[in-house]
């Protein structure tokens, strides 16, 4: 008995979050329609460059903000060869997410689903934890589940 709510409890824990690991490399990166921080719709179909880096985090979350220096750097060195960044706030606090993009001089593409991980993009694309980034081409995710180190890597080889 005891070894059967053992296994129940495994399966209903355990099954969803394998069955909802990230999009794999590969599929069609899914359209992502949000706002900006003056309420404009910025949707991801609209974005044209070579490479997007999708970055979903928010202005609470002690890594994501950690890591902004390095996707500035990112940024400054692969912008004019073709690297455009979408960064996907999950702040419920507006506010809070604009001062912190103010405040890190962010100079990409900022939007922001207020329903967090509850919210559309981050069921469309499994994002379970945050910081999380995948790198489309073509309208296909290349790169998911990378660090920034490998990122750039791959960056580096598609940009050639």
């Amino acid at each position: 008995m005891i070894r059967k709510f053992v296994l129940v409890l495994l399966f209903s824990f355990v099954m969803p979050s394998i069955m909802q690991a990230q999009l794999s490399l590969g599929s069609v990166a899914p359209e992502i329609r949000l706002p900006d921080s003056l309420g404009k719709w910025k949707p991801l179909s609209e974005v044209k460059s070579k490479l997007i880096l999708i970055d979903f985090w928010a202005a609470w979350c002690y890594p994501c903000v950690r890591s902004m220096p390095d996707l500035k750097r990112l940024y400054a060195n692969y912008h004019d060869k073709g690297l455009e960044i979408y960064a996907v706030s999950l702040d419920k606090d507006y506010r809070n997410w604009v001062a912190t993009c103010q405040r890190l001089n962010l100079p990409f593409i900022h939007v922001n689903d207020a329903y967090s991980l509850d919210g559309k993009a981050c069921h469309d694309y499994h994002i379970n934890d945050i910081p999380n980034r995948m790198l489309i081409k073509d309208g296909k995710i290349i790169g998911a589940e990378m660090s920034l180190y490998d990122l750039e890597k791959l960056i580096q080889q598609e940009l050639k």
